[in-house]
């Protein structure tokens, strides 16, 4: 048999079978396609495991099935002919937090199949202890109507109204909604209501429980609150509290102020809690702003601004807390560095701070002279300073005409804590005429007496005896903080600070 004559048979073979599934239409003309396809099962509903579907399809025709979205399903063989075929279908883990949707399209002459997939994601329940307040939120939350709350049903929850409904206890308020900004729990069976970690509360009415006491002290952006049908004696609240407009508490209770921990000796003269939110930024009647380009200082690389500069905002205080940030927009890194209008001649300094992660990050809690007589001869006190690429290290310093850093006599002393960037910890000074300490949660970190140094005390060595300010910043890269180089993915990074107290030995 020659080439020629093989030719002609395989198109003779490939023309027959396209046939098959062909016939003429009723005037003759072009061929029109048929045959018949059947699936099973006809849909295919999974859960959020990966898992193999055996889908069974019967044809009289040849046939093709494709995924309409092969990232996540995909299907084998891809065709077949007249008869019976076990088409594997294989279905990807659905860790998304999503249900997803597509489908299979079977082809078979100028007809299609569509066989939907639908499958789940994980589902992980939210545990709620109380019989009756769980009932409330399966009746409110439960959006696929499946018996359970999941954590992404609880997520999406921005307020509660639970009130008479027979609850007793709460206890996830504080944990899986923390986040919320409405609570009604009003007309309830509630003895206790932890609400320290519902920084975001805006309204709260707890009235008609059995509460003996109220812990609001973290809610400093609540604005109404009805408290009223309770057995109160002590609602606690956060310092410098002026009780709102939309305040209601029963007669028996009393409003507290937390404690403030005086050194001894000393008595509070000045303090910053932050928890005016009036305009979001930082008190301009406490703090004034420096602004500087880049390089200003020590090679460092962020842009300074007074807090705001369009949309991007590096001095928020919200929640409680001052956040400065250091934010890249641009080609350009901006942050804030925010000082006190008042200054002071020896005291107690002390503030409560959370570092920001980060290589690159430079945060510091200082001190520098209120009026400028050149550096380092007019003095420098570092109480805390942390550079992101040593993430676990603080350290203290000071710097004078004798003892700096750029001639390597600086005097510093530094400490490993784990927690710095996680937690917030407590740094101090202590400064007298005769010495400088500085304190990590009461431990003392470092100290300085010029007089245990062979240049004894003099201008050089101790100018440390004029009114100095207090400085908070957060910098960018430079000679110590870009010393490995700086990571801008970290960005936006955030230094918080709870607040900022003097103590002075009264006269």
């Amino acid at each position: 048999m020659n080439f020629k004559t093989l030719s002609i048979l395989i198109l003779s073979a490939l023309l027959c079978g396209l046939c098959a599934c062909e016939r003429p239409d009723e005037g003759g003309n072009d061929p029109v396609r048929t045959g018949n396809v059947t699936v099973s099962p006809e849909e295919i509903r999974v859960g959020s495991d990966a898992v193999e579907v055996k889908l069974e399809l019967a044809s009289d025709c040849d046939w093709g099935i494709n995924s309409d979205d092969n990232t996540w399903v995909s299907v084998s063989p891809s065709g077949g002919i007249a008869g019976k075929t076990a088409v594997k279908v294989k279905i990807a883990e659905n860790a998304t937090g999503e249900v997803r949707e597509t489908a299979l399209t079977v082809r078979y002459g100028t007809s299609k199949l569509s066989v939907p997939v639908w499958q789940n994601y994980d589902v992980v329940a939210v545990e709620i202890s109380d019989a009756a307040f769980r009932s409330y939120l399966l009746g409110a939350y439960d959006a696929d109507e499946d018996g359970v709350l999941s954590t992404k049903e609880a997520a999406a929850v921005t307020e509660i109204k639970a009130a008479g409904c027979g609850i007793k206890a709460m206890p996830e308020l504080n944990t899986v909604f923390k986040d919320i900004t409405y609570l009604d729990c009003s007309g309830n069976e509630l003895t206790q209501l932890d609400l320290s970690g519902m920084t975001k509360l805006e309204y709260l009415d707890c009235s008609d429980n059995k509460l003996t006491e109220l812990d609001i002290a973290q809610l400093v952006g609540l604005k109404t609150m009805n408290a009223t049908g309770n057995p109160l004696t002590a609602i606690y609240v956060w310092t410098k509290f002026t009780e709102p407009d939309g305040f209601s508490k029963p007669d028996s209770a009393s409003y507290v102020e937390p404690s403030i921990d005086t050194p001894a000796g000393y008595q509070l003269v000045w303090q910053e809690e932050f928890n005016e939110t009036a305009t979001g930024l930082p008190d301009t009647k406490k703090w004034w702003y420096e602004t500087a380009e880049p390089g200003w200082v020590n090679n460092e690389l962020q842009t300074y601004i007074a807090g705001r500069k369009g949309d991007i905002v590096t001095a928020d205080v919200s929640d409680g807390t001052l956040k400065i940030r250091a934010i890249k927009d641009g080609n350009r890194v901006y942050s804030a560095r925010v000082n006190t209008k008042e200054s002071w001649t020896y005291g107690w300094f002390e503030a409560r701070l959370k570092l920001p992660k980060g290589k690159g990050t430079w945060p510091a809690f200082w001190m520098m002279p209120e009026t400028w007589s050149g550096w380092p001869d007019g003095g420098e006190i570092d109480i805390m300073e942390h550079v992101g690429c040593v993430p676990t290290e603080v350290s203290s310093s000071i710097h004078c005409k004798a003892y700096y850093h750029a001639i390597n006599t600086q005097k510093t002393a530094a400490r490993k804590i784990a927690t710095v960037m996680d937690e917030f910890h407590v740094y101090a000074l202590e400064w007298t005429p005769e010495y400088i300490k500085t304190y990590v949660d009461g431990e003392l970190l470092f100290h300085y007496n010029p007089d245990n140094y062979p240049k004894g005390r003099n201008k050089d060595t101790w100018p440390f005896n004029k009114p100095f300010q207090l400085k908070l910043n957060l910098a960018w890269g430079g000679d110590w903080g870009g010393m490995y180089g700086v990571d801008e993915s970290c960005l936006p990074a955030t230094y918080e600070i709870d607040y900022v107290r003097v103590f002075q030995i009264p006269e």
